[in-house]
């Protein structure tokens, strides 16, 4: 009786072993077939990446772009977001055209708090547009942090309110350009977004929960104070 139990307990552990060693297998195979799945998919990417690049004559570094399916199902070619953001946070914390040698020497200094950080060449600009909404008990810290120095109930201060305690970090530039990514050459150029599109007030970029609001200078008096600051709220709802 010992004996036979000995044997099922040995039986029992041989079982259980080889299990193991299938649902290994199977686990690495699996691993394996997902590695060569995510290459081919690079490889088919830059391939198609290379030839809309040379039906559009285009010259960016292909590993700069990504491609976009359009709603008839033609794909283009856009520059990769991420490549756009980090450009156009460069030209906000250099406060003009950035080269291609000092992006991420500039990114050191990005902020990296949550709450609402306005670029330094912005600071009076911003607090003037809520001034002139009604909102006068608002100052900047020397970190470029916006917050409130009393209460205030107007609907828009309860909106600034929670943009300022959420878990997003809102960038604010006033000054109606932004530094970005042209689409053929990869090359750094301005995009005068106030000249190109006068009743837009707000050019957006966002990367995960980092939103950019470059905010027209509305020099030329085309839009209402409150239309402005009602578009930068809009944009910290989203």
């Amino acid at each position: 009786m010992k004996k036979k139990f000995i044997v099922c307990i040995l039986v029992a552990v041989m079982i259980i072993g080889i299990v193991a060693i299938l649902v290994n297998l199977s686990f690495q195979r699996k691993k394996e077939n997902e590695k060569n799945t995510t290459n081919e998919i690079d490889i088919y990417d830059k391939e198609t990446i290379h030839e809309i690049k040379e039906e559009i004559n285009a010259t960016a570094d292909t590993d700069m772009y990504q491609i976009q399916e359009e709603y008839d199902g033609r794909q283009i070619l856009q520059i990769k977001p991420s490549i756009q953001f980090q450009t156009v946070l460069a030209g906000i914390l250099k406060n003009g055209q950035p080269s291609e040698n000092e992006i991420q020497d500039l990114l050191k200094n990005k902020p990296t708090q949550e709450g609402i950080w306005i670029a330094k060449q912005s600071r009076e600009a911003f607090l003037n547009l809520l001034k002139d909404n009604g909102m006068n008990g608002y100052a900047i810290h020397e970190q470029g942090y916006l917050y409130a120095t009393e209460e205030n109930e107007k609907e828009e201060a309860k909106k600034l309110k929670e943009a300022m305690h959420t878990n997003q970090l809102y960038i604010i530039d006033v000054s109606g350009v932004s530094y970005t990514r042209d689409d053929f050459s990869g090359e750094i150029v301005e995009y005068p977004f106030e000249k190109m599109e006068p009743y837009q007030a707000v050019d957006v970029y966002q990367e995960g929960n980092v939103t950019i609001l470059e905010v027209t200078t509305n020099e030329k008096g085309i839009l209402s104070k409150q239309e402005i600051l009602q578009d930068v709220l809009l944009n910290m709802q989203n």
